[in-house]
């Protein structure tokens, strides 16, 4: 398989075997020219894990072509004059849209009739992109979302409970570390609700396209009384997803990301939703490892050179 037609999962597992046996022969060829040194072997080491280190730790969550869909499901129903950046479809020819053109309306897109192999495409790029998220081993964990939490980047986040519901009034808070390309995922193994007031801080350059809510079954927003939301990340959802406002033309706030769902998707009332922008923008695995590993071949062989 060329480097160009690997996937990016396949180039990071590649990567990571790479920089393994990188580190394995540096620590061998360290003991050997230092003759056995304690002090200058321990700094080569470490100057081999620092090589091998970006390997590990950033989850990938690739969407593909889905990354042109604002809204991907089964089936879509609109009941307000929602605004949908990127393409809207369905999984196949058996799936129904309904509540767009001339009530909703997309940006940057189209609404692709059921059997558009665009979209079937895109659906299951979706699906695939959330098994993989679905196999991510648990970084961090919270028991739930009923008080105020902080996400640090390039973590899976897990719950204690299998279904998740907020709590009015918290705030959620993404630190990406001064780095934009840091990934959030996090995953619910049940329902997803959110109730009523939820505001967002992202610190630290955190970027709400690499936020991602990988969602096992139903995910809803629930606006009710409170006013309209904003919401940002990526929904990705096993079941279905509902944003669930009153009735009719009352906004029930923004989407700061796509929002795709296995089965139903349905927006009641207004709601924008402003799509995503792919996989999480991350270095292509193994460049700044390469650029470590280079700089302790072009080291060794100065010393080799010197002695």
């Amino acid at each position: 398989m060329s480097v160009r037609s690997m996937s990016l999962q396949d180039r990071s597992e590649e990567g990571m075997r790479l920089r393994v046996e990188s580190l394995q022969f540096f620590a061998a060829e360290t003991q050997r020219a230092n003759g056995g040194k304690p002090r200058q072997r321990l700094i080569w080491l470490a100057m081999a894990v620092a090589a091998a280190a970006p390997a590990f730790g950033t989850p990938i969550v690739n969407l593909n072509t889905a990354t042109s869909f604002g809204l991907l499901g089964g089936k879509i129903s609109n009941t307000g004059t929602s605004l949908v950046t990127g393409n809207v479809g369905v999984k196949d020819a058996s799936g129904t849209i309904s509540g767009f053109n001339p009530t909703g309306t997309t940006v940057g897109g189209s609404v692709l009739a059921p059997g558009n192999s665009a979209a079937s495409s895109a659906y299951t790029d979706f699906v695939s992109a959330f098994n993989t998220a679905l196999g991510f081993a648990s970084t961090q964990s919270y028991p739930d979302l009923t008080t105020s939490r902080t996400f640090v980047g390039n973590n899976v986040y897990t719950f204690g409970l299998p279904g998740i519901s907020t709590t009015t009034g918290i705030n959620l808070t993404f630190n990406a570390q001064n780095d934009p390309n840091e990934v959030f995922v996090i995953r619910i193994d049940g329902a997803f609700t959110v109730n009523g007031v939820l505001t967002f801080t992202l610190q630290n350059q955190a970027q709400a396209n690499n936020i991602f809510w990988i969602v096992g079954t139903d995910a809803t927003i629930s606006v009710g009384s409170s006013g309209p939301i904003t919401f940002y990340g990526d929904i990705l959802a096993g079941g279905s997803f509902t944003m669930s406002a009153a009735s009719g033309d009352v906004f029930g706030g923004l989407i700061n990301g796509c929002v795709f769902a296995e089965t139903a998707n349905t927006l009641a009332g207004t709601t924008n939703v402003a799509g995503c922008s792919g996989s999480a923008s991350v270095p292509e695995p193994g460049s700044s490892g390469l650029v470590s590993l280079g700089l302790l071949l072009g080291i060794l062989a100065w010393r080799k050179f010197r002695s």
